[in-house]
């Protein structure tokens, strides 16, 4: 299945318009829509085209990586695939050349006892040994040896004196409040639709603090938008009569009043 078919089938599996996928994804309307239908001439770098595949597909609960590999293949890339020989053939003669110029190749290669490069490799080496041996007293002589005031704690934690101020301090320790109850606020969806033109829309978010307010202009006949808002919202509309809303995907209702105006809703 291509992947603008898989796109487009998972979006309507879970209810969801292009305006909202645009507005969760961040990525433009005319993108997804072209993705669905398997246009991917966007005159997009492929880094940004890849980038996009992976958001809206993570956004649809399908796996990224799968859906980059079934768009390469919608554009015609074929995968990347490293043939490597296997250590065994590494003394193969495919390649020509003789075995024992090989060996001879590699017994020259080896340092000799009197070699001056094996006698500085066995100094370098012995001077390494020799600085780690050194470092490590170095931390010892710092670090440990002396016990005396571990020695001094404990026998002071014998006197019934230190006894009852370790117990008190214990008593006294700070102790986790317990978490206070409370209810937490109630999440909702508001849906609007326009039957006319509204110039002007605002939506106050009354259970936020501080208050959050989503404006919109210029607003042409069929307009659908949901946005969210917690347990109780105020609405500005320079046209009342054409608006209508619902809430939690209830009812459709009409506004009463005609011309500018507001309106609040309280569950």
């Amino acid at each position: 299945m291509a992947i603008g078919q898989k796109l487009e089938e998972a979006r309507n599996r879970k209810g969801i318009s292009i305006r909202e996928a645009s507005e969760s994804t961040k990525i433009r309307g005319d993108y997804l829509t072209s993705f669905e239908a398997g246009n991917f001439d966007l005159k997009l770098p492929e880094v940004y085209l890849r980038g996009f595949i992976r958001v809206y597909a993570r956004f649809l609960g399908i796996d990224p990586e799968s859906a980059v590999s079934d768009l390469n293949i919608d554009l015609g890339i074929k995968p990347n695939k490293t043939n490597r020989k296997n250590l065994g053939t590494i003394g193969s003669n495919e390649s020509g050349e003789n075995p024992r110029e090989i060996k001879k190749i590699q017994a020259e290669g080896h340092l000799s006892s009197n070699s001056p490069s094996l006698k500085l490799l066995l100094v370098l080496t012995g001077g390494g040994i020799f600085l780690i041996i050194l470092f490590s007293l170095i931390v010892f002589a710092f670090s440990g040896g002396d016990n005396s005031n571990d020695d001094a704690m404990v026998a002071a934690s014998k006197s019934p004196e230190v006894r009852e101020t370790l117990s008190q301090t214990q008593i006294t320790k700070p102790v986790e409040a317990p978490k206070e109850s409370f209810t937490q606020p109630i999440n909702r969806t508001l849906k609007l639709a326009a039957i006319g033109p509204i110039e002007r829309l605002i939506i106050s978010d009354e259970g936020k603090s501080p208050k959050v307010f989503h404006e919109f202009k210029n607003i042409i006949m069929g307009w659908e938008t949901t946005v969210p808002f917690t347990e109780t919202f105020r609405c500005y509309s320079s046209s009342l009569e054409n608006i209508r809303f619902a809430v939690d995907e209830g009812v459709e209702k009409q506004v009463s009043g005609k011309g500018a105006g507001n309106f609040r809703w309280n569950p």
